[in-house]
């Protein structure tokens, strides 16, 4: 391939997702279906009707004329495949251009357990892989979300065609201190400090300009190629996102997976009372060194304005904080993004950080169990173009890695899987200290799950011989 697709004239076959998290829209559920053996065709009839409802959200139709987002979509929903969902619904992957390993193999699988240091993984409740009776393997992730104290439009599942489990929306995630922005079940403001995908937000926009008018000259640290997250882009690396193709999607067409990229999903249950018990015996600001930011999501130290989120994402380790005695290089936010803090100077640092973003997707969850106790807990989903390079890499060289920086013998404070009794080590002068950790999270389930370009969802949701490829997806594949 000599040339990348122009994004403006793609946006109409990108799933919306990839450009918004829908922050306005407070109501959220994720449906996890596993297709009922024998029953394909009843499982694409609905995944038909909920192609041809429209409330499967193009980045096309998220922020552009003249209405706020929040103006014209009061409800939308994504919908992303695993592996063995696709070869459910009949997509053969081709010789020529197959699936990446990391992809096909799952994170269910024994290997993504030992590359991701998973423990308690015999717990898990759901994977995106096939198991024994079928009935933990989960084919299709559907993310749905909508207006506050309002009526979803989508049409529930058929209970025929799958076996439907769903993880519903936590009603206390934006309304903690009243100040309507999300938080995760510890109480920190969430979705902050997200990479921007160049091209894909309207250099005209009002929102962009103020955006980079309050980041300055660090706004450019943010921004990150597209191939990073949409397959078929270029990306940091100045070459063209690989696309893997499937033998029924037609000769004439671009690949199967332009326009599309993949989801790494875990389910995460927080002990909130552990936490709580933590706090009231450590302190607020330990819990915030552990973090690595403020409760109100405001990085550690910051003393500007509390009105910018991209001014409060402004600013780097190395410069302002190389040694961690502001922000712990041990805390999960710096171990996720370490920004300008592993290279050799500031320029191959910024580079290199670049190659290894999430953009993140997920959102607060609450159960409630038989007893009528409530569990709290993320759904966390991330975008990505490279699993291994980008998910896989942050998870096992950064999270989970008990080396990382000058540390030894820690991994994430918040979410990594060493056993307790553990330590997290807080820089200061003449010495710092140290601060013994209970266990805070745990993953329930989780797998890897491709999320097609709208034409190819209106493929798989007619079948081999039902759907053509949309005119717009009528170019080059990347090889």
């Amino acid at each position: 391939m000599k040339h990348a697709p122009l994004l403006s004239e793609q946006s109409d076959d990108i799933q919306g997702m990839l450009k918004s998290g829908f922050g306005w829209l407070k109501s959220s559920r994720f449906w996890l279906l596993t297709i009922r053996e024998g029953r394909v065709d009843q499982a694409r009839a609905w995944l038909a009707k909920l192609v041809d409802s429209g409330l499967v959200v193009s980045a096309k139709r998220v922020g552009t004329g003249r209405k706020k987002p929040e103006e014209s979509i009061s409800e939308a929903v994504a919908v992303a495949f695993s592996f063995s969902g696709l070869k459910k619904l009949g997509c053969t992957e081709a010789e020529t251009h197959p699936f990446p390993t990391a992809f096909s193999s799952g994170m269910g699988s024994a290997l993504r357990k030992e590359l991701l240091r998973d423990a308690g993984r015999d717990q898990w409740r759901w994977s995106d892989v096939e198991d024994p009776d079928g009935r933990q393997t989960v084919h299709i992730l559907v993310a749905q979300w909508w207006v506050l104290d309002e009526k979803s439009r989508m049409e529930d599942p058929d209970p025929d065609a799958f076996i439907v489990r769903t993880v519903e929306n936590n009603p206390c995630s934006f309304k903690k201190e009243e100040d309507g922005k999300l938080r995760e079940p510890f109480g920190f403001r969430d979705g902050l400090a997200q990479p921007v995908i160049r091209g894909l937000r309207e250099e005209g926009g009002a929102a962009l300009k103020q955006a980079k008018r309050d980041a300055g000259d660090l706004y450019e640290d943010r921004v990150v190629e597209p191939g990073e997250f949409i397959l078929g882009y270029r990306n940091e690396y100045d070459e063209l996102t690989y696309c893997p193709n499937v033998k029924e999607w037609p000769q004439s067409s671009a690949r199967f997976t332009l326009n599309g990229s993949y989801l790494a999903v875990r389910q995460i249950a927080q002990d909130v009372d552990a936490f709580e018990r933590f706090k009231a015996a450590n302190g607020r600001a330990i819990c915030e060194k552990m973090m690595g930011r403020r409760m109100d999501g405001m990085p550690l130290g910051w003393q500007g304005p509390l009105g910018s989120d991209s001014a409060a994402d402004a600013f780097r380790y190395r410069v302002q904080d190389a040694n961690g005695f502001v922000c712990p290089q041990g805390a999960h936010v710096r171990r996720s993004n370490p920004r300008d803090s592993l290279g050799i100077d500031v320029p191959s640092s910024i580079k290199s950080s670049k190659l290894h973003r999430l953009l993140r997707r997920g959102r607060p969850y609450r159960e409630t169990t038989e007893s009528g106790t409530s569990c709290d807990g993320l759904f966390f989903i991330a975008c990505n173009a490279d699993i291994e390079r980008q998910f896989e890499f942050i998870h096992q060289r950064w999270v989970q890695n008990p080396r990382f920086g000058t540390l030894e013998g820690q991994d994430d404070p918040v979410v990594g899987s060493s056993p307790v009794p553990k330590t997290f080590t807080i820089p200061g002068l003449p010495s710092g200290s140290e601060v013994t950790l209970a266990s805070f999270t745990q993953a329930l389930g989780g797998g890897y799950y491709f999320l097609p370009g709208i034409a190819a969802l209106q493929f798989i949701a007619g079948g081999r011989a039902g759907a053509k490829p949309a005119p717009s997806r009528q170019v080059e594949a990347a090889s």
